[in-house]
């Protein structure tokens, strides 16, 4: 607030700064964490109650702020009290965090001025008493309080005594005598300075920092479970006293790492209009510049590889003053929110929790779920972990979420506006920087950004399509190791450009509603309008990071391990009889490219050996395939012996007839033998012959053969007819590791897809309806079909004609009789129709009694798919996507579509 309007509020200097709160906790209450489950749980630490000299109001008693937060009898609340807390669920944990200054006022709200110790005090005893009638059954409720750090600005903390449960009063009761600055020398009693030492003098101790670490060395020595949290860190940005500087933190975290982890990045106090949201100046979409800025101070800091971690909390005073001239934060529950595991059930165990990292916070209930973790090599790490990777794995990032359908907005007073109570996600940004290690002493002032920290991936609806039938919306992403870095989530409910709100995706400074001069009655309301309006607008939640440490491997080593890795993988090859898989990437980011050393007997085909039996009588054929493996400017070729066997030679008993033993090796036609000694050779659609051989000699690409005796052995084999010339390969950049490459270049050399640039296929970007029909043209060697009739398909659009014969020849409708819809999204059941459509239309066997019930969310197949599905999954088109989950209505990514047709036209011989 500003200068004028603090003067108006308060009645002295000391109670300027609208903070965080902690809670309390009844001894009587806690067991201890043995042997239990870990959960999520969700609640706040930094949050006022009528103990704090700036939250004055009556209705703000002890009582009432756990009532919200933890949603009991709030049928009871007075209407000034501002309460909006129809959804969203109750908080499970509150630390309650008055200033660490006099208390003027007992948990009631009666007047009783104390030291802050002796008010804790009276908190445990209240909230005995409340618990005992039965209230806030199986929550957590903590007392600590706001720190004024000497130097600083503020900080929550929760003094915890490794021994006990219990809030150590008597170990509040020293650090309040030793280090708060702001308590009067007439709340302590006599003895004091006997036991803990002289107490400085105020005008000595507010401004020494050395006093701040000289009480976190002193939280370390004595309550080492304890932690600090610097509230709102940037809010005296541009002032002159309590300024916290990215140096003050990495000091302080040196100090004590397990004690001085975290900040409140994502400040209470919401409601404020001094300076600008939670009263800070620098301060957008809500979140501190330090945590706010790509690339700023928090990733700084996350590039040195320190453990320090984000948090939210409401720092609720009030929410709008009775008298209705100042606005504070929302109630606890209502807008802000940390998700913390906890594996545990006391508030020991809560701050252990937290310590761990994995931990998310959000605004305005804009997620509600999330479940954060990065795979590779075989292990797994989630949000505060470390995962141990090899150069060139490929990591895994998996990122599934869940959204309410409303939240908490209610309008102050009633006026026009557009914003709702309704919540929806426009995007998920995956941030990373990289891990470069402690920087020196001397650079901490100096070292204030990360530069290699980027948004590398910005996810949107069309990634994570329709919820599964829990009601995860799922993405995941796969990037190699390449060096050691960290994984960290941003969401919102903004589109990447908002006017006032995004540029580019990136959040813009808040705007402040404070006014310079005394407002008016109706100004007053539109400022609180103003304020609580652009506070639901703009909704943003963050994760704490995941860190990926990626241990250096040459070349030589990674060609070494996938040398090893596919002779594995290939077994034994000794008696080849059929066609057989080769792999197209090894291990530690490899590649590998394959050559047959008789292309006669073994051809290489789209990452497959495809084999051509010796025919009878001929013997087994030895090839020898080389795996070239390259990894940077490192090969190596491999060989691998194969012994194809030959046909077996089949004894026909001379029965006076001279119809000959006819085969066919592979696939790709039929032979028929008549007993007047000829053979009839057939291929199928797409293939020719490609050599005929009697009794083990060639005799070229005969359709017709005569005159042959039962003793002659015929051995036919057929091949794809090429149908395009060669063409020189195109090198997509954003292919090479991705797991659908093969497919991806079968498709392309076909002509089927192109690149959407250049060098660029955008394997996961979505399939949209009239890209599907263009390449399903391609297929059918794009016949002519006339002219469309659809109003929203442009005449001359890449994929009118396609439209018009996809639509002549009943392979997919209109969304409607006059539109098409050629820029909608493909769902997976959709894609399924258009390929049994297509197959009907060929006279292919469309006949499957496959069953779905394996699927747990196959009641969410429509009724027009079932039979395509049953189908598609009979075909192996369409696999399930994990956890007995076939996602019927899930968004289909082009590098789906191309593995989808890949498979299509290798089941059916196209």
């Amino acid at each position: 607030m500003n200068s004028k309007f603090k003067s108006l509020i308060f009645t002295s200097a000391a109670f300027l700064v609208l903070t965080q709160g902690v809670a309390t906790v009844s001894a009587a209450e806690i067991t201890t964490s043995a042997n239990t489950t870990g959960k999520w749980m969700s609640g706040e630490l930094h949050v006022h109650t009528v103990q704090s000299a700036d939250a004055s109001e009556q209705y703000v008693e002890m009582k009432n702020i756990l009532d919200a937060a933890f949603r009991e009898n709030l049928n009871d609340f007075p209407s000034a009290a501002g309460i909006s807390l129809k959804y969203g669920n109750p908080f499970d944990f509150v630390m309650l965090s008055d200033h660490l200054r006099d208390s003027p006022r007992d948990p009631e709200g009666k007047a009783k001025l104390t030291a802050r110790w002796e008010a804790i005090k009276d908190q445990q005893d209240k909230i005995t008493q409340l618990k005992n009638a039965g209230k806030y059954k199986d929550k957590l409720i903590y007392s600590g309080f706001e720190w004024d750090m000497m130097g600083l600005d503020h900080g929550s903390v929760g003094i915890i005594d490794s021994k006990s449960n219990e809030v150590p009063i008597e170990g509040i009761h020293e650090f309040e005598w030793l280090y708060s600055y702001d308590t009067a020398p007439a709340r302590f009693n006599l003895d004091e300075a006997a036991k803990w030492g002289p107490r400085p003098a105020k005008n000595d101790l507010k401004p020494d920092k050395s006093k701040t670490v000289e009480a976190i060395e002193w939280l370390k020595k004595n309550y080492p479970e304890s932690y600090v949290m610097f509230n709102h860190p940037s809010r005296h940005n541009g002032d002159s006293t309590g300024v916290v500087t990215i140096e003050d933190l990495r000091k302080l975290n040196d100090v004590a790492p397990e004690i001085v982890f975290s900040m409140e990045g994502m400040p209470g106090n919401q409601m404020a209009a001094g300076k600008n949201r939670a009263e800070l100046d620098d301060i957008y979409g809500g979140a501190d510049v330090m945590v706010a800025k790509v690339g700023g101070m928090w990733d700084a800091m996350l590039g040195e590889g320190r453990h320090f971690w984000n948090f939210t909390n409401s720092d609720f005073h009030f929410k709008v003053s009775s008298n209705r001239k100042y606005s504070s934060g929302y109630w606890p529950s209502e807008y802000s929110r940390n998700y913390t595991w906890v594996e545990g059930n006391t508030f020991k165990d809560v701050v252990n929790g937290m310590r761990s990292g994995k931990s998310y916070s959000v605004y305005g209930d804009l997620i509600n779920d999330l479940d954060f973790k990065v795979t590779g090599n075989g292990n797994q790490a989630e949000m505060g972990e470390n995962l141990q990777v090899t150069e060139g794995d490929l990591t895994t990032i998996s990122i599934r979420f869940k959204s309410p359908d409303h939240n908490n907005y209610e309008q102050i007073t009633a006026h026009e506006s557009t914003v709702t109570n309704n919540v929806n996600v426009d995007h998920v940004d995956l941030i990373s920087g990289e891990v470069t290690g402690k920087i020196d002493k001397s650079e901490y002032a100096s070292n204030t950004t990360n530069e290699t920290t980027k948004v590398i991936k910005r996810f949107t609806k069309e990634d994570w399509g329709q919820p599964d039938a829990e009601g995860y919306y799922t993405v995941s992403y796969k990037v190699p190791a390449d060096k050691n870095r960290y994984y960290r989530l941003r969401g919102t409910n903004l589109g990447t450009d908002v006017e006032g709100f995004t540029t580019n995706g990136e959040p813009l400074k808040d705007k402040s509603y404070d006014y310079s001069n005394t407002p008016t009655e109706q100004e007053n309301e539109e400022r609180f309008n103003n304020i609580n309006d652009r506070s639901y607008t703009g909704l943003w939640f963050y994760s704490n990071p995941i860190f990926v440490n990626v241990a250096a491997f040459s070349d030589e080593q990674a060609i070494t391990d996938t040398i090893a890795n596919v002779t594995s993988t290939l077994g034994n090859t000794s008696a080849i009889t059929s066609n057989v898989a080769l792999p197209a990437e090894g291990v530690h980011g490899t590649g590998i490219v394959w050559k047959s050393s008789n292309v006669n007997v073994i051809r290489i085909d789209n990452n497959n050996a495809v084999v051509t039996r010796p025919s009878a009588g001929m013997g087994d054929m030895t090839v020898m395939l080389t795996a070239t493996i390259t990894r940077g400017e490192k090969s190596e070729d491999k060989q691998y012996t194969f012994i194809v066997k030959a046909y077996p030679i089949i004894s026909v008993p001379d029965n006076g007839s001279n119809k000959p033993n006819a085969s066919v090796s592979g696939s790709g036609g039929t032979v028929a033998a008549s007993s007047n000694g000829t053979v009839t050779i057939t291929p199928d659609k797409g293939y020719q012959v490609k050599d005929v051989t009697i009794n083990g000699v060639s005799k070229g690409a005969l359709t017709v053969l005569t005159g042959l005796k039962s003793s002659d052995q015929v051995v036919v084999t057929f091949e794809i007819i090429p149908t395009e010339p060669t063409k020189p390969a195109v090198t997509f950049n954003d292919v090479t590791n991705h797991w659908a490459s093969s497919s991806i270049n079968y498709v392309v050399k076909r002509e089927l897809f192109t690149g959407t640039a250049a060098n660029t296929f955008s394997p996961d970007g979505t399939m949209t309806r009239g890209m599907l029909v263009t390449v399903m043209h391609r297929l059918a060697g794009k016949p002519n079909a006339g002219s469309t009739h659809f109003k929203d398909v442009i005449k001359n659009a890449y994929y009118s004609d396609a439209i018009a014969w996809a639509s002549q020849n009943h392979i997919v409708n209109g969304v409607d009789s006059t539109h098409f819809a050629p820029d909608q999204a493909i769902t997976r059941e959709q894609l399924a129709q258009l390929f049994f459509n297509y197959a009907k239309a060929n006279k292919f066997n469309v006949n499957a009694s496959q069953s779905l019930s394996a699927f747990t969310d196959a009641n969410q197949i429509s009724t027009w798919a079932t039979d395509a599905m049953k189908w598609s999954v009979n075909n192996h088109l369409l696999y399930g996507k994990g956890k007995g989950l076939l996602d019927p209505k899930g968004i289909v990514t082009r590098a789906e579509v191309a593995a989808i047709i890949n498979r299509f036209m290798i089941n059916f011989n196209m």
